[in-house]
């Protein structure tokens, strides 16, 4: 018993573990340290209202160049405003961009029953291009995609058919993915071809 008291009176010391809960001394008698004042830093600030000419205005940070005060157009809308300027025969342009699309379709028996859907969106294209549904740009950067076509330039034809497909999507999304399989079939072909040669 008297093992049991010393072991209660006497305190043990030992270096606490890194889980250990911090020892808290609950003794009224030890003195706490004065209340200092918070720092309210999300506290706004008020703009001075006099005007003192003695308040010096702090230079930036960075010697940054100056802000360009007229925003440039972007490159090709000159191009678009020459291309409506430009004074086309929409008629004959449409007879030569269907007449190249349909012929290729004809040469290209691969396709199989994809070319049916295709010769659709080509019907398509033609029936919005004769009512006047497609602006001059439209019209200029078809037949330049046909007759790419038409010279075996199939990489050239896809560029000018993702260009159309960023300007003008919502007047060619009905018929743009029959010419976009036209030009994949023929990208696909010219590559065979070139691994035909080697």
């Amino acid at each position: 018993m008297e093992n049991c008291e010393n072991a209660t009176n006497n305190k043990v010391s030992y270096d606490p573990g890194w889980n250990d809960p911090p020892s808290f001394a609950y003794n009224a008698s030890q003195q706490t340290a004065p209340n200092r004042p918070r720092n309210f830093l999300n506290k706004r600030v008020a703009f001075p209202l006099s005007g003192n000419s003695n308040t010096v205005a702090t230079p930036p940070p960075f010697n940054l160049p100056p802000l360009p005060t007229t925003v440039l157009p972007p490159q090709n809308t000159s191009e678009a405003k020459h291309q409506d300027d430009v004074v086309i025969d929409s008629t004959s342009m449409l007879k030569d961009v269907k007449d190249i699309l349909l012929q290729l379709l004809e040469s290209s028996s691969e396709l199989g029953t994809k070319a049916e859907s295709i010769k659709k969106k080509i019907l398509i294209l033609e029936e919005m291009w004769s009512t006047g549904k497609l602006n001059k740009q439209i019209q200029i950067q078809m037949n330049d995609l046909a007759c790419a076509l038409r010279d075996d330039n199939p990489s050239k034809a896809d560029e000018i058919h993702k260009a159309l497909m960023v300007d003008h999507v919502s007047s060619i999304s009905t018929w743009m993915p029959g010419v976009k399989h036209l030009i994949y079939h023929c990208i696909a072909k010219s590559e065979l071809l070139a691994i035909d040669k080697e």
